[in-house]
């Protein structure tokens, strides 16, 4: 009887701990992607529900590690009624992998990081 409570403890401990892809994940954001380009990267998200009051999303870039420092690379305001949001940026000076979050700058939400690696080498012609 002791074993099953503990296992049945555990499998619900293990759940609470790793619910989805992401802890730092709201319900505010839906399908965010970070798409490599030739010198590029393109940020795409959707916003779930329309925003109360005024809202801005930054686009936030660690250049080498998940945990590094991330800075600010871009901002997009949430317009009433818009869903459908990208940002392309061209800032970044190396290939090399670089990750990528938003966070809702009024209420500190957030969702990511995730990983991509731009192209450096001209597309084949």
């Amino acid at each position: 009887m002791k074993t099953a409570t503990l296992f049945a403890g555990l499998t619900f401990a293990i759940f609470l701990i790793v619910p989805g892809e992401s802890t730092s994940q709201s319900s505010t954001f839906a399908n965010f992607k970070v798409d490599a380009l030739y010198r590029a990267v393109k940020v795409s998200w959707k916003t779930v529900g329309d925003p109360k009051g005024e809202m801005s999303i930054q686009i936030m870039r660690a250049d080498n590690f998940e945990d590094s420092p991330y800075k600010v690379v871009g901002v997009v305001k949430i317009a009433p009624g818009k869903s459908n949001y990208e940002y392309i940026d061209k800032s970044m000076g190396a290939e090399a992998k670089y990750y990528y979050k938003l966070i809702i700058k009024e209420t500190n939400e957030s969702i990511g990081p995730k990983p991509t690696r731009p192209f450096f080498s001209p597309p084949a012609t």
